[in-house]
């Protein structure tokens, strides 16, 4: 309204509920098992004096997940191994996925030296560390990294069957420099489960805990639109004294619905943080970004030309995921 008598816009309203989180910042272990195996690479099979490229030759590619073998489930790389050595040569119906989508083909093994082969160098599962952002203490629902886990070889997201989460223990830090990214080095500690993780997509890595993992009191995750540039800190773990808080700077927040990963500029300013690691590395992950008292993201990514800076996620983008795809 114009002097509160001339109306100018209408607007719809509607009120959001405050949602409530616990930040943690501490590190795991995560033992990755993925559905079906996944394709690294498609290997040539020399049969006398021919090269023959079975996986290749029917449309195969890196990063796909095989998930059946006329018909057969496929769990392991012992089982598409077999199948293949006992296949006689004969053409097998393939079902894969590819980015989302699912796709069949048929693979005519060759015998090489005796035996028949595919050329196939797969895997079917994977281990790493990273930091745990938040859990609902009314669910026990959590969320970590803040980008998906990928396969090291192809760079594709891994298509996760099934996923352990323990604790892990800093064995020592590896500190950043401009053009070449530091690391937390760490060991799992404890052979018992904390959790299991049931969801694996570019925002991260969502499952449910056992128990909970953090002391701290619950935080209200900011709106996006009450994010700004300036002061921040973030909650990670450095040493054996576990999650602490270290101060940085947000100096761009990209609204972008479409970006659902780097909606944060960062940068390191404190100094126990940039003596320690050099700023931003890897393993830190999943930290948890804090301002003015609320969770307003998580850390994803350093930028490899500058160690002191990097990205974050919003920590709304990482509660919708639980919100849309597990509660």
């Amino acid at each position: 309204m114009l002097l509160d008598i001339i109306p100018i816009k209408e607007v719809n309203v509607r009120t959001v509920e405050k949602k409530f989180v616990v930040p943690c910042g501490n590190l795991f272990g995560i033992k990755f098992h993925t559905k079906g195996v996944t394709v690294i690479n498609c290997n040539d099979i020399m049969v006398g004096l021919s090269s023959y490229n079975p996986g290749e030759e029917c449309g195969l590619m890196p990063g796909d997940n095989i998930l059946s073998v006329n018909g057969e489930e496929i769990e392991s790389c012992d089982d598409i191994q077999n199948i293949i050595l006992n296949s006689g040569g004969s053409p097998l119906r393939v079902e894969f996925e590819r980015q989302g989508e699912y796709y069949h083909t048929d693979m005519t093994p060759v015998r090489s030296k005796g035996e028949y082969k595919a050329g196939l160098w797969i895997k079917d599962s994977c281990a790493g560390l990273g930091t745990m952002t938040f859990y609902d203490p009314e669910t026990n629902y959590f969320a970590s990294l803040g980008h998906g886990i990928c396969d090291s070889d192809t760079g594709e997201l891994l298509l996760l069957d099934r996923a352990e989460i323990t604790g892990a223990e800093i064995s020592s830090i590896t500190r950043g420099t401009n053009g070449i990214p530091g690391s937390i080095n760490a060991f799992f500690s404890g052979s018992e489960s904390t959790g299991q993780a049931l969801l694996n997509n570019q925002t991260g890595l969502y499952g449910i805990l056992k128990d909970p993992v953090s002391d701290f009191e619950p935080v209200e995750i900011a709106n996006i639109q009450d994010i700004r540039k300036g002061p921040a800190e973030i909650l990670c773990t450095l040493d054996e004294n576990g999650p602490q808080y270290y101060s940085i700077e947000i100096t761009h927040v990209d609204y972008d619905e479409k970006n659902k990963t780097k909606n944060l500029q960062i940068i390191a300013t404190d100094e126990r943080l940039l003596n320690k690691t050099g700023g931003i590395i890897q393993g830190m992950s999943g930290s948890p970004i804090l301002q003015n008292g609320k969770l307003i993201g998580a850390v994803t990514h350093v930028l490899v030309t500058n160690s002191a800076k990097g990205y974050g996620i919003f920590a709304q983008n990482m509660y919708d995921e639980i919100d849309k795809n597990l509660n």
